[in-house]
């Protein structure tokens, strides 16, 4: 297992990935308040928070400058990384450095702990659209997003003509469904 950082493969600084901790689903955050002199709260419902990512690296290389490459790969000044997994292709989780880089003592401070925060909590796939012309009114066109969460396209009628809608342009956006 691998992981490429905005396009350049760990493996290759002279780190192998060990680990990576990605919890299944960022932590629920509760939307409510509280009324002064009220029972309870008023519930608005739940949102998701920033998903931590935590990956652990055993450095196989020269040790002091394979931890300065790790470090200069995960620095916080590169601002959000575009992280790809070796073996999830296409899925990509932008992520954050945060907190401190730590070592596991047990293994000798071979393994190097780098945790990482990915605020907006879902990774993003590499979408395919297909653009086409409807030619005949009664035609009928699935468009489908292969990213995670799933999306119906947004399509945008645009009147061209001087007084009536003689002809229209689809155009690609796409709105999350609630």
């Amino acid at each position: 297992m691998d992981v490429s950082v905005n396009g350049e493969w760990v493996s290759r600084t002279g780190a192998v990935l060990v680990y990576r901790n990605i919890p299944g689903l960022p932590e629920a955050k509760e939307n409510t308040v509280q009324i002064a002199e009220r029972d309870g709260e008023i519930d608005f419902g739940s949102t998701y928070g920033a998903r931590p990512v935590g990956l652990g690296f055993f450095i196989t290389g020269d040790y002091d400058p394979t931890v300065s490459l790790l470090m200069r790969q995960f620095n916080t000044r590169r601002g959000v990384l575009d992280l790809v997994f070796s073996d999830r292709p296409g899925k990509h989780y932008f992520a954050q450095y945060r907190s401190t880089m730590s070592w596991d003592e047990s293994t000798g401070n071979r393994v190097i702990d780098i945790p990482l925060k990915m605020y907006d909590p879902f990774p993003e796939s590499d979408e395919k659209i297909t653009e086409l012309n409807i030619t005949r009114s009664s035609q009928v066109v699935s468009v489908q997003s292969l990213g995670d969460e799933r999306a119906s396209p947004v399509i945008v009628l645009t009147n061209i003509g001087t007084t009536t809608l003689q002809s229209f342009k689809i155009r690609n956006e796409y709105l999350m469904e609630g």
